[in-house]
């Protein structure tokens, strides 16, 4: 990609050859930007039958985009690819007929779409090749495609034009396949275990359901504030309420936060619930859930992450988050106070805040001294209550939570409780997350008094669940860069 004057020079300098270029067809008054191809035939296609076509003398259609050309006086070599593979292509003038060739010659580049018609043929070294007998131009490039190996390997320009990073890097198309597949195997598991698919408002009155700073916007017509939703939570827990026992949805979800390798402000996160259930039924449902997805998409439970390999093979480790947080850092949350806690954390480094509630403090401490060193699967169990407001109480130690997250190599995968049903203990929780956000907590839960009616129509039993696809991808794709499994991520523009 350009990167000063020099190399924009020759970007408008390809630029002006290639409408050159675009003119000979014209001249000709050969359309350069058909609405339609006839493409019959994939790559992958061709490569799998071209035997049999080989002996039978079959006529083939197939397209897709030049990426090299060799050009050896009345005949070329050209390599191309569709969205299945790569094939050469054999040119010939003998084929194609004086007047046709000399326009494939002088009028097309690398980066071109064609169409070709042609035969299978096998070259003297053996590779598959369509042998070209017709082409038509389906779309001509106007700027070349950078280099494979040197043009296209800085990650800000990769992320800014993705376009051009997926077709000089078949990793990163890769990584997206991968997506595409686990997301279909997601789907697919909570629809065969009787969950319905949903869809709840992206633009929300009350910005609730997590912890998080919302993003802002103005409808004019009801000249009220709406928030991007944080999470689907409230909603999807109103269609238990109305009737339904088991719902999800693949919610994007939006968050007005730091961008880091972990974090962008725009992601997917698949959200669920489940009446009648408790995070302990939910938990162990999850553990097969992950076993197998591995199974399906990598043939084993174990996968490799960096230098690690990582397990996923039932029963997963499971650790209480107050033992595990008071083991390393060695002292009584009980007998702990939050301004002891605060000053615990500065001392290790960490930015804190006097005026932090309990249950934030208690997460960057978690964060530092627990999370990022869990290497293999595990779920972290009974987080304190103050974390935790729409999360049932523990019978025998009301101050924690019937929660679990998944952890891996320092990530949270998943998060999900038994969800609270007493109208009047959320009630009484909302008014604290407000306290908390009228001290300075901008991430603190709004209160929604329209959720609080709605559970004092009866929730029945349910345990929910948010499962974070990004990050899934990012273990299984072996990458370490939210920005890497996210098509178009969050990028400030580029300046000129």
């Amino acid at each position: 990609m350009p990167t000063n004057n020099k190399d924009n020079n020759n970007i408008n300098d390809e630029q002006q050859q290639r409408l050159r270029k675009l003119g000979i067809f014209k001249e000709k008054k050969i359309e350069a930007y058909p609405s339609k191809s006839q493409q019959y035939v994939s790559i992958v296609e061709f490569l799998k039958n071209y035997k049999t076509w080989l002996r039978a003398k079959k006529s083939l259609k197939m397209a897709g985009r030049i990426r090299t050309l060799r050009l050896q006086g009345g005949s070329c070599f050209l390599q191309f690819t569709d969205h299945s593979g790569s094939l050469q292509a054999f040119v010939r003038k003998d084929n194609l007929g004086e007047e046709s060739y000399q326009l494939f010659k002088n009028g097309l580049d690398a980066g071109d779409i064609v169409e070709f018609s042609g035969s299978a043929f096998i070259t003297k070294t053996h590779e598959p090749t369509i042998l070209v007998k017709k082409f038509k131009l389906l779309s001509k490039a106007l700027l070349p495609i950078p280099d494979a190996y040197y043009g296209l390997k800085d990650p800000n320009t990769r992320f800014r034009r993705r376009y051009l990073d997926l077709l000089t890097n078949p990793e990163v198309k890769k990584i997206f396949l991968l997506r595409s597949e686990v997301i279909k195997f997601t789907r697919r598991y909570f629809e065969e275990a009787g969950f319905i698919e949903v869809d709840t408002p992206v633009l929300q009155t009350v910005a609730g359901g997590a912890a998080a700073t919302p993003f802002v916007t103005h409808h004019k017509s009801l000249d009220i504030d709406l928030y991007l939703r944080v999470a689907p939570e409230l909603y999807l827990k109103r269609l238990i309420i109305g009737g339904y026992d088991k719902v999800f949805e693949l919610a994007r979800c939006f968050r007005n936060e730091g961008i880091d390798h972990q974090h962008n402000p725009e992601f997917t996160q698949l959200e669920a619930y489940w009446s009648y259930q408790d995070y302990q039924g939910l938990m162990k449902w999850m553990e097969k859930f992950y076993a197998q997805l591995l199974k399906k998409i990598n043939k084993s439970y174990v996968i490799k992450n960096g230098n690690d390999k990582l397990n996923f093979k039932p029963p997963f480790k499971v650790l209480d988050f107050k033992q595990a947080l008071e083991k390393e850092i060695k002292v009584d949350l009980e007998k702990t106070s939050t301004s002891q806690l605060i000053q615990l954390g500065q001392q290790a480094g960490l930015t804190m805040d006097k005026n932090w509630g309990r249950g934030k403090v208690l997460d960057e401490l978690y964060k530092k001294f627990v999370r990022k060193n869990i290497i293999q699967p595990t779920f972290i169990i009974h987080h304190p209550i103050e974390l935790s407001p729409l999360a049932k109480r523990l019978p025998n130690n009301p101050k924690y939570v019937e929660r679990f997250q998944l952890v891996v190599k320092g990530a949270e995968l998943c998060n999900a409780f038994s969800e609270l049903s007493d109208p009047v203990d959320q009630e009484n929780r909302f008014k604290e997350q407000t306290l908390l956000k009228n001290q300075g907590d901008s991430e603190a839960f709004e209160a929604d008094a329209d959720f609080v009616e709605a559970l004092k129509y009866g929730l029945p039993p349910t345990a929910g669940l948010g499962l974070g696809i990004d990050r899934l991808i990012m273990v299984l794709g072996n990458v370490d860069n939210i920005k890497e499994v996210i098509m178009f991520p969050t990028m400030r523009p580029k300046k000129d």
